[in-house]
């Protein structure tokens, strides 16, 4: 298996494609473990890498994260323990992890001397790592999908539908205590594709984390946007985004006025 990561990266030019590269491989490595193993189940594909996996949007992502939907016999230790045993039997050194009881379950798959084995570091030491966050109690009012993937593997996957994704991102970008460059770039994604809204699960997620009653619509999540758009570091954001463009030349949208005029133009015709 590891043969054949080393084949698909003879084509790729710079360190940083092939680590992204290297990333998404195991990451879907990963996803491929967790079908066979029938954790989907369990859990729903959500966020950035389930954008990226999913639907080609062009930006690379480090972690995998999941909605836990369904408790009953899931076990996060053994799930860890599980991963770490394919992985191994597919020829990867990774390190024991161990599971914490939280609400948001996470934990970091550490390969061991493989970026050294790829030639993307000197250093045997240097691990890289991939990191699986399941969110135990997720707001109701997601509605999911089973969508068949077939890239550097074929498998499948339980996913929110586009519209709980919208919502979950959403949320994050109205509600996050900090600002995230990655949060704002798939804003951009979801409102020029022209991606419907599921509000229920939006106001569910605000009522979570701010601790009082939501019923947005789409006038209201508009004004809540061009809020928070209005106070945004724009050059600080693109920093935090820059490394996982897959095109580059996209970073030139990190300005203001394209937000404002995606927004606009968005909530004229979906609302």
């Amino acid at each position: 298996m590891k043969e054949i990561l080393l084949k698909k990266l003879e084509g790729l030019g710079s360190n940083e494609e092939k680590y992204n590269f290297t990333r998404e491989y195991l990451q879907e490595l990963i996803l491929q473990i967790l079908d066979r193993k029938g954790y989907f189940k369990n859990f729903a594909f959500v966020g950035g890498t389930a954008l990226r996996i999913l639907y080609d949007m062009p930006r690379f992502s480090e972690d995998l994260d999941f909605s836990l939907i369904n408790k009953k016999g899931f076990d996060f230790s053994a799930l860890l323990k599980t991963a770490k045993k394919e992985l191994e039997l597919t020829g990867y050194s990774v390190e024991e992890a161990k599971a914490k009881d939280k609400t948001v379950l996470s934990e970091f798959i550490r390969f061991k001397g493989l970026l050294y084995e790829l030639g993307l570091s000197q250093l045997k030491s240097e691990k890289l790592f991939i990191k699986l966050e399941i969110d135990s109690n997720p707001p109701r009012g997601y509605q999911t999908e089973v969508v068949l993937v077939n890239k550097n593997f074929l498998f499948k996957v339980n996913c929110y539908k586009p519209d709980s994704l919208f919502a979950s991102k959403l949320h994050a970008v109205l509600f996050r205590k900090y600002d995230k460059g990655r949060d704002y770039y798939d804003l951009l994604w979801f409102l020029t594709r022209k991606t419907p809204i599921n509000y229920k699960l939006l106001s569910n997620a605000a009522a979570q984390t701010e601790g009082k009653n939501f019923d947005l619509d789409g006038p209201q999540t508009k004004e809540l946007l061009l809020g928070r758009i209005d106070r945004i570091n724009f050059p600080r954001l693109l920093s935090d985004v820059q490394f996982f463009l897959e095109k580059k030349e996209e970073a030139e949208y990190f300005k203001k006025d394209y937000f404002v005029g995606a927004i606009d133009k968005y909530f004229a015709i979906m609302i």
